[in-house]
């Protein structure tokens, strides 16, 4: 989840080389079909477990009858940033569907749109398990990721890969009930707590690189290791004079670093907040065998400086007494099943820590869509979901009149971001990105 530095190559803001795109059939043929697509749709997030996209195709060659396609091949898709081939985005996607299909004004060529979606989606729907596992998590979702979901994506043999981010701490042992192998894995990120880490935020996703399983905290700790980040982007609308030349090293740069547009998602919401559990919830543990019941309530407020964030102040910002800190663990209640000894001599399974996981992680994944945005950029091919970057937003106004000199920025959304989803949108010339960021804290200061 890095990014390289430009180089030579470049000569504006997302400039592309759609190296290939090349479409393969059912018998093993391969049609480069590079020049027919008129627009590419790429979308990543940290919430889905794969990729899908699209390809709009202007049809002068009657593809779809000369070859047979009918939505059920195969898609190879190469394209990259000049200078930065090593970080392309090159896969192999499941076509499912043909769709769209209509004449254009020249009755020659047609026009459709080609969905695709990573073959691991396609390889899970067609593989229930039924089997029992046992080990650490980690350990267990590796192993579940290279049995039953691992498949060649770019042709050349090289399968999907799974990096983990994060060692787990705890065991499990779980029988699959016929669940796909994707719910195990989204299972099994649901119970995992991490090494060394209070917080329990595992995610299993997919970016355009790799697959992940990873705690949200390790992103924030590698972070706060290296004070890096992906990218700074900046918000400057046309005609507002506090800007700061020495935010960038060249015309490049300054193209790369611009939000041609920006909007607020998901406002903090004090209400929502007070309802859905992520400032204080309560947990009821029941033992289906004896009956007995435990209750656990987390306090969110009380517990936050002891995780890992990106910056200093809580979002929105905890006061003792001050509406930000209204909150009772009653206002959101779950149950979770416990039945020690399920599996005999096997103590301390995830139902048995389930007090240590599902009130702090009701309060970890409400922080991830407590305050989210999003900004159109140029693109770059080594962006990915769970980089985190830098966005800059100026104040209206200056704060008062010896302010008016000074270079001051919005202190509520100027800060530091996660990449939580990203809509790569490519054609022959320019390749442009749709960018969902969210905050888990604030900056607290006018300047950076």
């Amino acid at each position: 989840m890095s990014q390289t530095d430009l180089s030579t190559g470049v000569s504006a803001a997302g400039d592309v080389d759609l190296h290939e795109v090349t479409l393969i059939t059912a018998t093993g043929a391969e049609i480069d079909i590079r020049l027919y697509v008129s627009e590419l749709n790429l979308y990543e997030d940290m919430f889905r477990t794969g990729l899908a996209g699209n390809l709009l195709i202007i049809d002068n060659a009657n593809l779809t009858q000369r070859h047979g396609i009918i939505g059920d091949e195969y898609v190879r898709i190469k394209f990259f940033t000049p200078s930065m081939e090593g970080a392309a985005i090159y896969k192999t996607f499941k076509v499912y569907s043909i769709t769209d299909k209509i004449f254009t004004n020249d009755t020659a060529k047609q026009s459709y749109i080609m969905h695709f979606c990573s073959p691991e989606i396609i390889v899970d729907a067609l593989s229930p398990v039924y089997r029992t596992f046992e080990g650490k998590v980690d350990a267990v979702v590796k192993k579940i990721f290279e049995d039953y979901v691992a498949v060649s994506r770019t042709g050349e043999s090289k399968f999907s890969t799974l990096v983990i981010l994060g060692e787990t701490q705890n065991q499990v042992k779980f029988t699959s009930p016929g669940w796909r192998p994707l719910k195990c894995l989204n299972w099994l990120a649901s119970k995992a707590i991490g090494a060394g880490y209070n917080n329990p935020g595992y995610l299993f996703f997919e970016s355009n690189k790799n697959f992940y399983f990873t705690n949200v905290e390790q992103i924030y700790k590698t972070y706060n290791d290296s004070k890096t980040v992906a990218q700074t982007y900046v918000y400057a609308p046309l005609g507002h004079a506090n800007t700061d030349d020495s935010l960038y090293v060249s015309n490049i740069d300054r193209q790369y670093k611009t939000v041609s547009d920006f909007k607020i998602i998901e406002n903090i919401n004090i209400l929502k907040n007070s309802m859905n559990g992520y400032l204080a919830n309560r947990l009821f543990t029941l033992d289906v065998v004896t009956k007995k019941y435990e209750i656990y309530d987390y306090d969110h407020v009380n517990n936050w400086n002891g995780y890992h964030h990106m910056e200093p102040t809580p979002v929105p910002p905890f006061s003792t007494g001050g509406i930000g800190s209204l909150r009772t663990a009653a206002g959101h209640q779950k149950v979770a099943m416990q039945h020690f000894g399920l599996y005999t001599g096997y103590r301390n399974n995830v139902a048995d820590k389930a007090a240590d996981i599902v009130p702090r992680r009701t309060s970890t994944l409400n922080e991830l869509n407590n305050f989210k945005i999003e900004i159109t950029v140029p693109g770059r091919t080594d962006m990915e979901v769970g980089s985190v970057v830098k966005f800059i937003y100026p104040i209206a106004t200056p704060l008062d009149a010896s302010d008016k000199n000074k270079l001051n920025y919005d202190r509520i959304l100027t800060g530091n971001y996660l990449v939580t989803a990203i809509r790569h949108k490519v054609d022959l010339q320019r390749h442009g990105m749709v960018l969902e960021l969210v905050k888990d804290s604030f900056n607290g200061n006018s300047s950076i």
